[in-house]
C-alpha cells in the first residue's frame, strides 16, 4: 500500500519504541492498529457504494438504452385492424389466411362491366 519494505518497518517500531517507552508501547501499537482497521474498514465502504453507483449507473445506461430502441421501432397495431392482403390469383382465402375466410369457399369475384359479379346493387 505505502510500499514500505520489511526493514523500514523495523525502523519505525524502534524509533516509536525509543520515543514512548516500553511501557506504553503496546497501548500505542494498539492504538495504531485500531486506526488501520478503522481507515480499512471506510475505504472499503467507500469502495462498496462506489460498486454499487456504478451497478446503478450501468442499469439506467442500459434502461434508457432499450427505450430508446422501444421509440425507433413502430408502434405495433392489432393485426385485425390492419389492412387485409390482396389475395394473389389461384389462391382460396384460407390459404391466403384471412380470418373470416370459410374454408374452401373461394373470396367472391369482383364485379365487372357486364353486371356478373355476385354483389347486390
Amino acid at each position: 500500500m505505502f510500499d514500505i519494505g520489511f526493514t523500514e518497518i523495523i525502523l519505525i517500531v524502534v524509533v516509536a519504541l525509543l520515543v514512548v517507552g516500553p511501557r506504553e508501547f503496546p497501548g500505542l501499537v494498539k492504538q495504531v492498529g485500531s486506526w488501520l482497521g478503522n481507515i480499512r474498514q471506510f475505504a472499503n465502504s467507500v469502495k462498496t457504494e462506489f460498486d454499487k453507483e456504478i451497478h446503478k449507473a450501468e442499469e439506467i445506461k442500459q434502461l434508457m438504452a432499450r427505450e430508446a430502441e422501444i421509440a425507433a421501432t413502430p408502434q405495433h397495431t392489432d393485426p385485425r385492424r390492419q389492412p387485409a392482403a390482396a389475395p394473389r390469383p389461384g389462391k382460396t382465402a384460407t390459404e391466403i389466411g384471412e380470418p373470416d375466410a370459410v374454408p374452401g369457399v373461394e373470396p367472391a369475384a369482383p364485379d365487372d362491366k357486364q353486371g356478373h359479379g355476385t354483389s347486390q346493387t
